[in-house]
């Protein structure tokens, strides 16, 4: 039988001025360690957007160069952080070039993600909160807006596997 999935969306503000941004996704009625059968999310598919405030795609001063990143973690940031830290759950960086003379959004890119349908089964999540952060550098002219939707489902696990599970996301 196929599992009924649902979305939750989240955006933060990475800025334009080389600045770390974060915001946390309460996932309080989804995950439950509490309880004599603990529920835990499963983030089946990421869908990731990079845009202005208004949805189009930033520009960038002519004739420059950037990057901007993001990341889904299991705690919070100060900063991106690589694949090996034990919080991380899917992120994404890349770097982009406008060529033109004059302000555009850019046309050339270098871009790579890790997302949760990269992983066998998904991710799955023990803990009440994830935080999406994200970072645009100085050379785009208007704010980056990391935008996403997970696509979920819950689960039950035992109490101890739950706990276990919740631990190393720690």
């Amino acid at each position: 039988m196929a599992k009924n999935t649902f979305f939750i969306r989240a955006s933060v503000n990475g800025g334009n001025a080389g600045t770390y941004s974060e915001t946390t996704i309460d996932l309080g009625s989804y995950t439950n360690l509490g309880s004599t059968k603990p529920e835990v999310l499963r983030i089946h598919n990421i869908i990731v957007q990079m845009s202005d405030n208004s949805g189009f795609i930033p520009k960038m001063t002519g004739d420059k160069a950037g990057s901007a990143g993001w990341q889904l973690t299991t705690q919070a940031q100060s900063g991106l952080v690589l694949l090996t830290d034990d919080s991380f759950v899917a992120g994404g960086r890349g770097a982009f070039r406008n060529p033109d003379s004059d302000v555009h959004s850019p046309t050339q890119v270098f871009a790579e993600q890790i997302l949760a349908q990269d992983y066998t089964e998904g991710y799955l999540i023990a803990v009440p909160n994830l935080f999406l952060g994200g970072v645009g550098e100085t050379n785009f002219t208007e704010d980056v807006y990391f935008n996403v939707m997970l696509e979920c489902s819950t689960e039950s696990l035992s109490k101890a596997a739950a706990v276990s599970l919740a631990v190393s996301q720690q």
